[in-house]
């Protein structure tokens, strides 16, 4: 498997390690800020359509060169969860050690913003927050531990007992994200055709020590679509490679994900490009971006994105995927460690109104206060 851009360690900084659960079960405990959001749309569909026009047309190419943010910025809500675990054992133990299991949920609004006198060719965007949530639960036996931050809490539960919660309090310093809204906290390079190369945090140290303990960089960069510089038509396939927001992902695992534009349809009021994307992986000895050897790699991702015709605005992205991998630590060459992952993950990206600040999470729960 081979990465077709540079990833740096810059890139894995933002991921957060954790364990992962089995996922062919779902958690009683794992987020599910997705849950009813999936790839389907109630659109019209049509087998083409010219936007400069308005006519059909079931023959043709769509060009679709990839288009950085506007001067007033593009604005987006991702949400993503993460559940999975992780486990080691050694050839001189009889029993494996207990899996940790570990589940995510984030979700941001953010803005996309153009670099200040660049030109809108330049292969670089800002990044800006407007609202984050977090939570992680870890079962790492004999300890379960419950992790939210947002607005201006800080709560973390140990073995169902709350050892800290500030409601009520406003958090100062750098534990709570209210101090970071409006700001920009990251900045993303890629190549011409949307493919991301190198990300980057902003801020004072302060502030880029806490944006880089959760994975928004790297979830938005893995939810990137590529796209092709020459016009395509439907049936037309491209590739590109991403880093998953996940252990795997910090590690520097990349996937190379199959793009193909299977038509045209009608979402969400405007003419779009219906492109699916797929990727799928087991093998052996594989060597990850960033050097790591894994023993071996089993990966599938799925995802549908919706881009308009008219000036290759992705408007929504939502894809899954299932990564195993396994590898072994040779620190010790009398009993060298195996250490197995897998996690499966849910995103869903949508545009969003830039003049407008969401006031509720996915869930109906309010945001700020002084909203």
């Amino acid at each position: 498997m081979r990465a077709a851009f540079r990833f740096t360690a810059t890139f894995a900084t933002g991921i957060i390690a954790f364990g992962f659960s089995s996922c062919a079960g779902k958690s009683e405990n794992a987020p599910t800020i997705l849950e009813g959001m999936d790839s389907t749309t109630e659109s019209a569909r049509v087998d083409a359509l010219d936007p400069r026009s308005g006519e059909l047309a079931t023959k043709g190419r769509a060009h679709l060169p990839y288009r950085g943010p506007d001067p007033g910025g593009i604005a987006y809500r991702l949400t993503l969860e993460v559940d999975g675990q992780r486990a080691a054992f050694n050839s001189s133990e009889r029993n494996q050690q207990p899996a940790v299991r570990e589940t995510q949920a984030l979700e941001a609004d953010f803005r996309k913003l153009p670099v200040e006198g660049a030109g809108s060719n330049e292969n670089v965007f800002l990044v800006g927050l407007d609202s984050l949530r977090y939570t992680q639960k870890q079962q790492n036996p004999p300890l379960d531990r419950e992790i939210e931050i947002a607005d201006d809490r800080l709560r973390i539960r140990l073995n169902g007992e709350t050892s800290i919660d500030n409601r009520g309090n406003r958090v100062t310093g750098t534990l709570a994200p209210r101090i970071f809204l409006g700001r920009i906290f990251g900045v993303i390079t890629h190549d011409p055709t949307g493919n991301p190369t190198n990300l980057s945090s902003r801020g004072a140290p302060a502030a880029r020590q806490f944006m880089d303990g959760f994975p928004t960089l790297a979830a938005i960069a893995y939810a990137m679509i590529t796209l092709p510089e020459e016009p395509i038509a439907a049936g037309s396939s491209w590739t590109g490679v991403r880093i998953p927001p996940s252990r795997s992902g910090e590690l520097g695992l990349g996937l190379t994900i199959d793009y193909t534009l299977t038509g045209f349809e009608i979402f969400e009021g405007v003419p779009c490009a219906l492109i699916l994307l797929a990727s799928r992986v087991d093998e052996k000895a594989v060597t990850s971006v960033t050097g790591h050897p894994f023993d071996q790699v089993q990966a599938t991702l799925n995802g549908t994105a919706w881009v308009e015709l008219e000036n290759s605005l992705v408007r929504r992205v939502v894809l899954s995927d299932q990564i195993r991998a396994s590898w072994t630590d040779s620190l010790s060459s009398v009993t060298p460690t195996q250490r197995r992952i897998e996690h499966a993950s849910k995103l869903v990206l949508a545009l969003r109104d830039p003049a407008e600040n969401p006031k509720h999470w996915a869930d109906g729960t309010p945001q700020f206060d002084s909203h």
